[in-house]
């Protein structure tokens, strides 16, 4: 059910040795754990963003309700 997510970008594998100033080059292992971080935000957004339409899906029921009740006692007016 996971899909691999695939870069927007062409890829290439680069070593890069010695120093390169003004730029802070990030290890293997630390990009490995952004990826993961960026996964894992990215799978709580999928669910905070179904559980915001189950509570949306909720209110609208409930209002319809609402404005049903609110119409049976206009009816006695």
């Amino acid at each position: 059910m996971e899909e691999e997510i695939k870069p927007s970008y062409q890829a290439h594998n680069v070593v890069i040795r010695g120093t390169v100033e003004g730029y802070n080059v990030a290890s293997l292992d630390d990009l490995k754990k952004l990826a993961e971080n960026l996964q894992n935000l990215q799978r709580e957004m999928n669910a905070l963003r179904e559980q915001f339409n189950d509570v949306q899906r909720a209110l609208n029921a409930t209002n319809a309700r609402l404005e049903r009740v609110e119409n049976f006692l206009r009816s006695f007016k």
